[in-house]
């Protein structure tokens, strides 16, 4: 059956090459596109199927030459927006927003933040109520109010692809099935950003809906590195899935540019409210500290991060904690907030320069997982490794922790550090850094990079593979 729908599938776009050949007024201009695979529009990755044939080619009749490519980050209280269009042969952003206090009641408090790019301000209104599906209905109005071309196509950044998606995807009935079952492995967030497809497709109804996956770009994990010492059938069913990818991939690939190197070893930190690392060798993901859930890992603003699970038995049989409790604590109430009461890194850190001992206490609990993390992936790339990144609110900020985790590692110099630079390498040059012979990691191969993370604009590129 396989084979002879691949037979039929080239038949078709062997067809389709003929008649643009010699039937070009029959066509609509999107089909003339030489650099489009037809392919992509009618199957979708990872084998997931589109509803309609009919429907998708209507809705690639009605995009414009130049498509505004629409992405959402859906959260439990927030809904995120940045609009691309082109620009002088670009796409950069021309509206960016959020919508903020959302909740699952009619909550009137729930506002609509808009930052311009032509008008270079910012403007706020009240939302009709808390919902994402109020949310999304106040950011198509203003963008259908505002922005004079059409949008191709709305990204959604989806949290768990599970192993079914490996790669990014055409959102449709019945990849949005499949998406529901792997409720369950992210419950604070696949939800979210389902409730953002759903209201999406009803505010968009032409434009494609793409889903860009966190979990994908560690889909190339080895065995030996995703699956966990359970018996067999156990671990064939609980793995290591890996997070924050679409941030990895994009600060990754900026690295390898500014090094100007085919294939580069790196160690990224994505470091923000949550907190993973991922080490990347010849540019692909051959490990990272997320596993399961995003509850693993390094310690995070308000996550645990990794404990011994024998903990977690504890607090159930000797503490009386029920199953939801202890949940709730390990995902809200631990990390930085469970040992000093804040999970603002900013403020933990002000009070780590103060003295402050419990802040003191967080902050070196969170600079020690991050540099024995340093250490353990230099090991599994034998030492030779191009970069370490640093990105997140925390990575791109805190040259504190910079120098925390790299000190006996790597030499720096943050005086080629500027918040303002996309990329600031701050390592400090071999003449100047007075560094022993016995430093562990090679100081003239290996580059510190404070690397400003682009979600927005990785999703918008993996939503124009289909237009």
């Amino acid at each position: 059956v396989k084979f002879t729908t691949l037979l039929y599938t080239i038949k078709f776009e062997y067809l389709v090459q003929v008649m643009i050949k010699f039937m070009p007024k029959c066509l609509p201009s999107s089909f003339l596109e030489p650099s489009q695979s037809l392919l992509c529009h009618f199957i979708p990755l990872n084998g997931v199927r589109s509803n309609s044939l009919t429907s998708k080619r209507s809705l690639i009749q009605n995009h414009s030459t130049s498509p505004g490519v629409l992405v959402l980050n859906a959260g439990s209280s927030s809904l995120k927006f940045s609009l691309f269009d082109r620009v002088n042969g670009d796409y950069s952003v021309a509206f960016t927003g959020t919508a903020e206090g959302l909740t699952v009641t009619q909550d009137v408090s729930a506002r609509l933040r808009i930052k311009s790019r032509s008008h270079g301000t910012n403007q706020s209104e009240p939302l009709s109520s808390g919902t994402h599906r109020a949310a999304m209905e106040a950011i198509a109005s203003f963008i259908k109010s505002n922005y004079r071309g059409d949008i191709g196509a709305v990204g959604h950044r989806i949290v768990h692809g599970g192993t079914l998606f490996t790669d990014s995807c055409l959102l449709t009935p019945d990849s949005l099935l499949k998406l529901s079952a792997l409720d369950s492995l992210a419950p604070l967030h696949n939800p979210h950003n389902m409730a953002g497809v759903r209201a999406a497709t009803t505010a968009f109804p032409a434009a494609l809906q793409v889903g860009v996956f966190d979990t994908s770009y560690h889909s190339t994990l080895p065995p030996h590195a995703y699956t966990y010492p359970l018996p067999r059938p156990l671990a064939a069913k609980y793995r290591r899935y890996g997070f924050h990818g679409t941030s990895h991939k994009f600060v990754v690939e900026q690295a390898r540019k500014y090094l100007g190197k085919e294939r580069i070893n790196a160690i990224s930190f994505h470091l923000g409210n949550g907190c993973s690392a991922t080490c990347v060798k010849n540019n692909v993901s051959v490990d990272t500290s997320m596993g399961f859930t995003p509850l693993a890992g390094l310690p995070m603003g308000s996550r645990c991060g990794d404990v011994d699970p024998s903990i977690i038995l504890k607090l159930i049989q000797d503490e009386g904690m029920k199953v939801e409790e202890v949940s709730d604590m390990l995902h809200a109430e631990s990390g930085l907030y469970g040992i000093c009461g804040s999970s603002d890194s900013a403020t933990v850190e002000k009070g780590w320069s103060n003295g402050e001992p419990q802040s003191s206490l967080a902050f070196n609990i969170f600079a020690y997982h991050v540099k024995k993390c340093l250490g353990a992936y230099s090991a599994v790339l034998n030492h030779s490794v191009d970069c370490v990144i640093f990105t997140g609110g925390v990575g791109e900020n805190s040259t504190v922790l910079h120098r925390l985790v790299c000190d006996g590692l790597i030499p720096l110099s943050h005086d080629k550090f500027s918040r303002s630079r996309d990329i600031c390498d701050i390592t400090a040059d071999a003449v100047t850094a007075n560094v022993a012979k016995d430093v562990v990691m090679e100081t003239e191969r290996t580059r510190v990079l404070v690397v400003k993370t682009n979600e927005e604009l990785a999703i918008a590129e993996e939503c124009l593979k289909f237009l």
